[in-house]
């Protein structure tokens, strides 16, 4: 595009009538490939909704300098920008086009340009606010630890205030709260466990006790109190004699931080219930049921559910996080052809997280589609930050270990996905999809087709199974596979599909998967 510089030989006036004609025909049929050119690099640079805007910006300047007064190129450009995700840029070129055909022309935008607007800015207003809430302050609750009574008179009372403090520091690992450091918290006077002045620490909770004999032996009685309401949410004693303390300090305070960290967790999770309201609960869960099932009627009507959870509690992270759930899989089923469906599943992931930073399905939805835009590193980090908020779900294990197998370690993808059978040990279609996935990344052709046999229905295994029987040298099955494919998707869709919608961040894995279907003979 940067070689075109203006019309073909422009400039050149002494000709004859016939190369007049001639260079006439020639410069409109080179100005015409040229935007055809540009239109269909418009259309892959956006395929994942992830164009550099340094780019989009350069073929704009291109378009609209080379022919000013073409509505096509700014239609073509405004489409390009929506796809992105760039609406301010799509609002900008529409408003530059109005004002262009209103001078030049005296007319506005053609039925084309004002369908193509119409349908970029639709999406957006359908879920709510597309601009995530600000959290300027971290919201996270805060925790305080106030220094234990009579330590003074208790034998051995400076290495149990280090205990105290190496409790708080092991409780300063978890992500969903903060832990204060004991060197300020135990100088705050407390009455009960209640700080008399709680503007410096500003605690959400607070960690007191005091130190008793109990038949020889010292415990120390601990309890955790919210600071609004001076309600106590745990409590406990601990034996902490000195011979103890030297054979378990570690263990014991792995415990103690442990039983803090569920309480407040409880606490904490116990507070959405009882603010969300159920009618909006209602509604997830609705949208649930509908999304157990992924083909896309169903899909829309989860989301349809999810989208009245919002509508009736805005504040209620995660329907957000399951719209961008189901506006992923749509685009899956639809072959990966609009790239505006993961734009809006960004902003939605984007707006649960801001919710609720503490919800492990945002980080998920959040790294699920940044997978499918190739945004491969910001996948990693998303998914290792909903592992560490909640580690024990198997959903979640069986999509790390997939989207791990996608970024080119597909042996660490099997451990997780073996870590979600434990957890899940008769699990729905999905996951024997999955872990076939990850085994044919493997090359391990026996095991995929084994997995591919366990779901109740194998068409949405198809290419799976001819590329992997293919590669195998069973070129029969393959052939059988790879007709099924054709009647399904004609014209050479399978392979464009395959090559669109699968998310292999390795070229070796991309070349194996089609090499695979061109020897089952689907193209």
């Amino acid at each position: 595009m940067p070689l075109v510089r203006g019309d073909l030989l422009e400039g050149v006036d002494d000709m004859t009538d016939q190369f007049s004609h001639w260079l006439a025909r020639e410069r409109v049929a080179l100005r015409d490939r040229l935007f055809l050119m540009v239109q269909a690099c418009l259309i892959e640079l956006t395929k994942y909704g992830r164009a550099p805007e340094k780019s989009l910006k350069l073929i704009a300047e291109r378009m609209l300098t080379f022919e000013p007064e073409r509505e096509q190129s700014y239609r073509a450009l405004i489409e390009a920008y929506g796809r992105n995700g760039m609406l301010d840029e799509a609002r900008r070129i529409h408003g530059t086009l109005c004002v262009m055909l209103q001078r030049e022309y005296g007319l506005t935008p053609s039925p084309e340009t004002v369908a193509v607007t119409r349908r970029v800015f639709a999406s957006r207003f359908s879920y709510g606010p597309a601009i995530a809430p600000i959290n300027p302050t971290d919201e996270r609750p805060r925790v305080a630890f106030l220094s234990p009574l009579r330590l003074d008179m208790t034998p051995h009372g400076d290495l149990i205030k280090f205990f105290v403090e190496d409790v708080a520091n092991e409780l300063g690992r978890n992500r969903a709260f903060l832990a204060l450091a004991p060197h300020s918290s135990f100088k705050i006077d407390h009455h009960s466990g209640m700080p008399v002045d709680n503007s410096i620490l500003r605690a959400d909770y607070t960690v007191s006790g005091f130190i008793k004999p109990d038949k020889g032996v010292t415990a120390l009685a601990l309890r955790m109190a919210k600071c609004s309401g001076g309600e106590v949410v745990w409590a406990a004693e601990f034996p902490i004699d000195a011979e103890g303390l030297s054979k378990s300090f570690s263990l014991l305070s792995l415990r103690i931080a442990a039983n803090l960290g569920s309480a407040i967790e409880r606490d904490r999770l116990a507070a959405p219930r009882a603010n969300f309201g159920g009618s909006s609960y209602l509604h997830y869960l609705e949208g649930q049921k509908w999304l157990s099932n992924c083909d896309l009627p169903k899909l829309r009507r989860a989301r349809k559910s999810f989208k009245q959870s919002v509508d009736t509690n805005p504040a209620f992270a995660p329907p957000r996080a399951r719209i961008a759930q189901t506006l992923y899989l749509e685009w899956i089923q639809l072959g990966g052809r609009d790239p505006d469906l993961l734009n809006v599943a960004r902003e939605q992931s984007d707006i649960a997280l801001a919710l609720d930073p503490n919800d492990a399905i945002g980080y998920w939805m959040k790294a699920t589609v940044a997978l499918y835009q190739r945004d491969f590193e910001e996948c990693e980090s998303r998914l290792a930050e909903a592992e560490a908020l909640c580690p024990n779900s198997a959903d979640l294990q069986l999509q790390y270990g997939d989207a791990l197998s996608h970024l080119g370690d597909p042996d660490t993808g099997w451990r997780k996905f073996e870590r979600a059978l434990d957890l899940n040990p008769l699990p729905p279609d999905h996951y024997w999809w999955a872990g076939a996935s990850i085994a044919f990344h493997q090359k391990d052709y026996q095991k995929t087709i084994d997995l591919c046999g366990k779901l109740a229905d194998d068409e949405p295994v198809l290419s799976m199974l001819a590329s992997t029987h293919a590669l195998m040298g069973d070129l029969g099955r393959a052939r059988d596979y790879a007709s099924r494919i054709k009647d399904l998707f004609p014209g050479g869709m399978a392979i464009e599909k395959s090559a669109t919608v699968v998310p292999d961040r390795l070229e070796d894995h991309r070349r194996l998967n089609l090499e695979g279907l061109r020897l089952a003979g689907v193209v």
